[in-house]
């Protein structure tokens, strides 16, 4: 995993512990304590971009809105640069657009 991926995922991280998604936390400090072959599996996987029950799918929604709006944020810029690294899931791309329209209609 790059040096930018690791900063994105710790950010993501932050947020999730500040809004106190453990389930979530959990994952990610999984994720960065793990070796690289499987940091980057945790990157592509479906527990983090898949559909109902994943991270860009949950994490934070118990916080209500603003708290969510943090969480999509920290996944719009970690989204991104899997995206320039070409190390993404076949929904992130589809994730990240989504939260973009939301943050521009402010949905």
């Amino acid at each position: 995993m790059t040096d930018e991926l690791t900063a994105r995922l710790r950010r993501l991280r932050s947020v999730l512990k500040e809004c106190g998604d453990q389930f979530a936390l959990n994952l990610v400090d999984d994720a960065l304590a793990a070796p690289e072959a499987t940091q980057d599996q945790f990157l592509v996987s479906n527990a983090l971009w898949g559909g109902a029950g994943s991270i860009a799918d949950q994490a934070g929604i118990d916080g209500g809105r603003v708290v969510r709006r943090r969480v999509e944020q920290a996944l719009i810029d970690l989204g991104e640069e899997q995206v320039r690294s070409g190390k993404l899931n076949i929904r992130t791309a589809s994730w990240v657009d989504v939260f973009r329209v939301w943050k521009r209609d402010a949905v």
